[in-house]
């Protein structure tokens, strides 16, 4: 098949990228190629992999320091180079929650979109418009918060297992890892680990201006019991991960997926998650780390997490979230698509 990837400008978009979507669309891409399909990415120039790059901006948004307004725009200007190119591709995968959906009733290659970041209130009714277009969704719990779009398959994000390798004996800590803002209950985490009687490391990008950080989490930091590490980058990140007795994730919101979970599977380290979007999908309770509701159940869950097999965290990571089986998953879907656009063409 002839795909086109489209992505934003924002960041840069690598497999080793730490941010869930320009990550997932650089293994994507690359895993396609060795599948034997032809890959054009649309992104920026500067992105890392082995698809031909065609670009409206030579080096991603955030190494230059540019405006929101300027993102937008050089994202306009690269959907309209990808639907211009359209005939190229027998069909395009946009990574915008909205963006290809203004493009893509224009061209005959069919799209399929895939919606990363949650669907706040003011964006819902423009997604409404198009809900007749093709979307993938990363999760039965995504299909249910937005169930009026069309939805044409399902495909969980997938995980490098030899990057993020096997670790058979952590240390004493668990891990928080993420954004540091109220909706992921960083400070549930704290209350969690305090009460559990064990040390939390919390690595990841704090927002000063917000009030959260200096309200809720900073008189927490007293660099024993709870310690604050700043932003990890990928080698970091994999070391924490591998050390960690579980991880902790507190979600506040329906998540869509939860990317950092499969992460940690697959170094062998079981989550602990409250039970909001795709938390129990990803994690068998039990089995692979525990899905609770309150910081107290947590705490609970902290003190028996030894029960959990490492070994089977790993073998779930393997079974489920490989990159193998991501782009198997998705090949289906695009086989599925393209027929489809013929038959009604």
């Amino acid at each position: 098949m002839k795909i086109a990837q489209l992505c934003s400008v924002g960041r840069l978009v690598s497999h080793e990228a730490p941010h869930g979507i320009y990550g997932s669309v650089g293994n994507l891409s690359d895993a396609l190629i060795d599948h034997g399909h032809d890959v054009t990415l649309y992104a920026s120039g500067d992105a890392v992999t082995r698809a031909k790059v065609v670009a409206a901006a030579a080096v991603n948004a955030k190494a230059r320091g540019v405006s929101e307004a300027e993102i937008m725009r050089e994202n306009l200007e690269t959907a309209s180079l990808c639907y211009r190119q359209a005939d190229k591709h027998d069909i395009i995968h946009s990574h915008f929650s909205l963006l290809g959906c203004h493009f893509a009733s224009v061209v005959s290659t069919p799209t399929v979109h895939s919606i990363h970041s949650p669907v706040t209130p003011d964006l819902w009714p423009h997604l409404l418009r198009y809900k007749k277009e093709r979307f993938i969704s990363f999760s039965h719990a995504q299909r249910r918060r937005m169930p009026d779009l069309n939805w044409v398959g399902t495909v969980y994000h997938s995980i490098d297992t030899k990057t993020y390798a096997f670790s058979p004996e952590p240390q004493g800590y668990v891990l928080y890892l993420g954004r540091i803002t109220e909706d992921k209950g960083v400070h549930h985490a704290i209350a969690a680990a305090k009460e559990a009687g064990v040390q939390l490391l919390i690595a990841g990008t704090s927002y000063p201006s917000e009030g959260y950080w200096s309200e809720q989490i900073e008189p927490h930091v007293d660099g024993t019991t709870v310690r604050f590490l700043g932003p990890a980058d990928l080698t970091r990140k994999i070391e924490l991960l591998q050390g960690a007795k579980a991880l902790l994730f507190p979600t506040l919101y329906d998540e869509v997926f939860g990317l950092v979970m499969i992460e940690a599977m697959a170094c062998g380290t079981p989550t602990i998650g409250f039970d909001n979007g795709a938390v129990s999908e990803i994690v068998e309770d039990g089995q692979t780390g525990f899905v609770v509701r309150t910081p107290k159940q947590m705490a609970s869950a902290i003190k028996k997490i030894e029960k959990i097999s490492r070994q089977a965290c790993r073998e779930r990571a393997e079974k489920l979230f490989s990159i193998e089986k991501m782009v198997r998953g998705y090949e289906r879907v695009y086989e599925r698509v393209i027929a489809s656009s013929k038959k009604g063409a």
